[in-house]
């Protein structure tokens, strides 16, 4: 199996009764050449805002449970198809979402 793609989005800060937090996405996936499929694993968690702490992946009710994706497609279409999926994956945890607001940069 061939990697094809590997990506994080910040989408935005949550403020919980923690303090502020990062909104991650992330998705990374595989083609398998002999069975002919693309398998995207998705996932979503936050962090820290604080860049020179730990980084823990933490967890909220609120959030869609982690998924993995599998898609029947030729070799040539895979990365793209990929790209969607994980696309359509940030608009779900968009929507799951209490309010977002810019992460800093």
């Amino acid at each position: 199996m061939k990697r094809i793609i590997d990506t994080r989005e910040i989408l935005g800060i949550v403020h919980t009764a923690g303090g502020p937090r990062e909104l991650c996405a992330t998705a990374w996936a595989r083609y398998d050449d002999a069975a002919g499929t693309v398998t995207v694993h998705l996932d979503s968690f936050l962090r820290s805002t604080d860049y020179l702490a730990d980084e823990t992946h933490d967890h909220a009710d609120w959030l869609p449970k982690p998924q993995i994706v599998r898609e029947a497609v030729d070799r040539e279409d895979a990365s793209d198809l990929a790209r969607e999926v994980f696309h359509v994956w940030v608009r779900r945890i968009r929507n799951a979402a209490p309010a977002l607001h810019e992460p800093s940069t």
